[in-house]
């Protein structure tokens, strides 16, 4: 059986192990925040001069992280060029889903050993951890769907 949810209502779901001590509240994003979220990580990226800075800031530039060794790949090697570009590209795109769906957390704590709030930095560096950004985007996607199969939200 196939039920519809018409549930807008934002979720908390809990992690995976082993993080399984995170809890997150998502908004249920719609089409058109997920295209939102697409376009405002086009926009970055096609501001060579932002993207450069984020890049750096979070080390993410090739070699040495350097302005040179970035702009070097892209003269000696266009292919690594890309490649490196297209998951710097899928990365924005994945803390721009994150920033408009996640409303709240549990488990996260700072240096300080204080609970860490809800921010753009603090959604920036999490989404760098694959397991971490990988579980976040998959539950954004749940959170999303209005079609649920009987018994399986």
């Amino acid at each position: 059986m196939i039920r519809l949810s018409l549930n807008r209502e934002p979720v908390t779901v809990r992690l995976r192990p082993p993080l399984a001590d995170i809890e997150l509240t998502l908004r249920r994003l719609t089409t058109v925040d997920f295209n939102e979220a697409r376009q405002a990580a086009r926009v970055l990226c096609n501001n060579s001069g932002k993207l450069q800075e984020l890049m750096s800031e979070y080390q993410l530039l090739p070699g040495d992280n350097s302005l040179t060794d970035w702009k070097r790949m892209r003269t000696q090697d266009p292919l690594a060029y890309s490649a490196h570009l297209l998951g710097v590209e899928i990365w924005v795109s994945s803390v721009e889903c994150a920033v408009r769906g996640i409303v709240a957390w549990t488990g996260l704590v700072g240096d300080d050993g204080k609970p860490l709030p809800v921010s753009r930095p603090a959604i920036e560096a999490l989404m760098l951890v694959n397991d971490v950004a990988d579980q976040i985007l998959s539950q954004l996607d749940q959170a999303a769907q209005l079609i649920i199969l009987e018994g399986k939200p």
